[in-house]
Protein backbone atom coordinates (compact mmCIF):
# COMPACT_ATOMS: atom_id res chain seq x y z
CA UNK A 1 0.00 0.00 0.00
CA UNK A 2 1.03 3.37 -1.16
CA UNK A 3 1.37 5.87 2.08
CA UNK A 4 1.36 8.78 0.08
CA UNK A 5 -1.64 10.11 -1.25
CA UNK A 6 -3.41 6.97 0.34
CA UNK A 7 -7.19 5.89 -0.69
CA UNK A 8 -7.84 5.59 3.04
CA UNK A 9 -6.27 6.38 6.40
CA UNK A 10 -3.38 4.38 7.43
CA UNK A 11 -4.09 2.78 10.87
CA UNK A 12 -1.04 3.04 13.07
CA UNK A 13 0.53 3.10 17.22
CA UNK A 14 2.94 5.12 19.08
CA UNK A 15 4.54 3.93 22.07
CA UNK A 16 4.67 6.51 24.67
CA UNK A 17 8.06 5.64 27.02
CA UNK A 18 7.67 8.47 30.27
CA UNK A 19 10.44 7.33 33.00
CA UNK A 20 11.21 10.74 35.46
CA UNK A 21 9.87 13.57 33.47
CA UNK A 22 11.89 12.01 30.14
CA UNK A 23 10.37 10.61 27.62
CA UNK A 24 11.73 8.79 24.62
CA UNK A 25 11.86 9.24 21.25
CA UNK A 26 13.20 8.71 18.11
CA UNK A 27 14.66 10.71 14.63
CA UNK A 28 12.89 9.65 11.68
CA UNK A 29 15.17 8.34 8.95
CA UNK A 30 12.62 8.47 6.46
CA UNK A 31 9.03 10.63 5.31
CA UNK A 32 6.72 11.88 7.29
CA UNK A 33 8.96 13.58 9.77
CA UNK A 34 11.98 12.57 8.34
CA UNK A 35 14.45 13.96 10.72
CA UNK A 36 12.47 15.13 13.02
CA UNK A 37 12.13 13.31 17.02
CA UNK A 38 9.27 11.81 17.37
CA UNK A 39 7.64 9.10 19.59
CA UNK A 40 8.56 5.66 18.52
CA UNK A 41 5.76 3.93 16.08
CA UNK A 42 4.29 3.36 13.00
CA UNK A 43 1.53 1.27 10.83
CA UNK A 44 -0.16 -1.90 12.08
CA UNK A 45 0.77 -4.66 10.20
CA UNK A 46 -2.57 -7.15 8.90
CA UNK A 47 -4.11 -9.24 11.73
CA UNK A 48 -1.81 -7.11 14.29
CA UNK A 49 -3.25 -5.92 17.61
CA UNK A 50 -2.61 -2.42 18.42
CA UNK A 51 -0.75 -3.86 21.81
CA UNK A 52 1.98 -5.98 19.54
CA UNK A 53 2.77 -3.51 16.92
CA UNK A 54 2.95 -0.84 19.52
CA UNK A 55 5.42 -3.02 21.28
CA UNK A 56 7.16 -4.10 17.88
CA UNK A 57 7.59 -0.68 16.87
CA UNK A 58 9.06 -0.38 20.11
CA UNK A 59 12.06 -3.11 20.24
CA UNK A 60 12.53 -2.36 16.47
CA UNK A 61 13.21 1.26 16.77
CA UNK A 62 14.58 1.75 20.30
CA UNK A 63 16.12 -2.12 20.99
CA UNK A 64 14.08 -1.54 24.01
CA UNK A 65 10.97 -3.45 25.51
CA UNK A 66 8.38 -2.55 28.05
CA UNK A 67 4.73 -3.42 28.95
CA UNK A 68 1.55 -1.18 27.35
CA UNK A 69 -0.74 -0.14 30.15
CA UNK A 70 -3.56 1.99 27.98
CA UNK A 71 -4.16 3.60 25.30
CA UNK A 72 -3.21 7.44 25.90
CA UNK A 73 -4.58 9.15 23.05
CA UNK A 74 -5.60 8.65 19.38
CA UNK A 75 -4.39 10.82 16.59
CA UNK A 76 -6.08 11.64 13.47
CA UNK A 77 -3.28 13.05 11.69
CA UNK A 78 -4.37 14.88 8.14
CA UNK A 79 -1.12 16.59 5.92
CA UNK A 80 -1.65 17.82 3.22
CA UNK A 81 0.32 18.96 0.60
CA UNK A 82 0.32 22.65 -1.41
CA UNK A 83 -2.51 21.67 -3.97
CA UNK A 84 -4.99 20.62 -0.66
CA UNK A 85 -4.55 16.90 -1.59
CA UNK A 86 -4.22 14.78 1.34
CA UNK A 87 -0.57 13.64 1.51
CA UNK A 88 -0.23 11.64 4.28
CA UNK A 89 -3.04 10.42 6.66
CA UNK A 90 -2.64 8.17 10.05
CA UNK A 91 -5.04 7.30 12.33
CA UNK A 92 -2.44 6.83 15.53
CA UNK A 93 -3.14 5.06 19.09
CA UNK A 94 -1.10 6.77 21.19
CA UNK A 95 0.01 3.83 23.76
CA UNK A 96 1.46 4.06 27.43
CA UNK A 97 4.13 2.16 28.51
CA UNK A 98 4.81 1.50 31.69
CA UNK A 99 8.71 2.49 32.63
CA UNK A 100 9.10 -0.12 35.44
CA UNK A 101 9.24 -2.79 33.01
CA UNK A 102 11.70 -1.96 30.61
CA UNK A 103 14.15 -4.25 29.37
CA UNK A 104 17.02 -4.01 26.57
CA UNK A 105 19.65 -1.73 25.78
CA UNK A 106 18.90 1.85 23.89
CA UNK A 107 19.81 1.74 20.54
CA UNK A 108 17.96 2.80 17.07
CA UNK A 109 16.76 0.94 14.52
CA UNK A 110 14.16 0.23 11.76
CA UNK A 111 13.59 3.64 10.56
CA UNK A 112 15.02 5.38 13.66
CA UNK A 113 18.33 7.13 12.95
CA UNK A 114 18.74 7.76 16.43
CA UNK A 115 17.08 7.34 19.84
CA UNK A 116 17.31 9.14 23.18
CA UNK A 117 15.56 10.84 26.38
CA UNK A 118 14.79 14.11 26.14
CA UNK A 119 12.93 16.10 28.85
CA UNK A 120 9.42 16.38 28.34
CA UNK A 121 9.25 20.21 29.60
CA UNK A 122 11.60 21.06 26.94
CA UNK A 123 10.07 19.44 24.61
CA UNK A 124 7.80 22.40 23.06
CA UNK A 125 10.39 24.78 22.38
CA UNK A 126 12.60 22.00 20.73
CA UNK A 127 12.23 22.79 16.99
CA UNK A 128 13.63 19.26 16.17
CA UNK A 129 10.51 17.89 17.57
CA UNK A 130 7.69 16.36 15.31
CA UNK A 131 4.35 19.02 15.40
CA UNK A 132 2.55 15.40 16.47
CA UNK A 133 4.95 14.74 19.49
CA UNK A 134 4.40 18.39 20.53
CA UNK A 135 0.43 17.82 20.31
CA UNK A 136 0.79 15.31 22.64
CA UNK A 137 3.09 16.75 25.01
CA UNK A 138 0.37 19.54 25.13
CA UNK A 139 -2.25 16.85 25.61
CA UNK A 140 -0.65 15.20 29.04
CA UNK A 141 0.58 18.93 29.76
CA UNK A 142 -3.99 19.51 30.21
CA UNK A 143 -4.80 15.88 31.11
CA UNK A 144 -1.92 14.38 32.75
CA UNK A 145 -1.31 10.30 32.06
CA UNK A 146 -5.11 9.47 31.67
CA UNK A 147 -5.18 6.27 29.28
CA UNK A 148 -8.20 3.60 28.55
CA UNK A 149 -6.34 0.33 30.09
CA UNK A 150 -5.00 -2.21 27.95
CA UNK A 151 -7.86 -4.64 28.76
CA UNK A 152 -10.32 -2.38 27.12
CA UNK A 153 -8.79 -2.60 23.79
CA UNK A 154 -7.31 -5.69 21.21
CA UNK A 155 -10.66 -7.22 21.14
CA UNK A 156 -10.41 -10.21 18.22
CA UNK A 157 -13.45 -11.34 16.27
CA UNK A 158 -12.87 -15.00 15.15
CA UNK A 159 -15.33 -15.60 12.15
CA UNK A 160 -16.68 -19.28 12.31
Amino acid sequence: MNRTYPRYAIAAVAAVLIKNNKILLVRRGHPPGQGKWSIPGGALEPGEKLVEAAKRELREETGLDAEAIGVLWILNNIVYDKKGRTLYHYLIADLLFDPETIRGELKPGGDAVDAKWFEVSQLISNPEVSKTTKRLVRRIEKYGYTYLPIEEIDHVTIQE
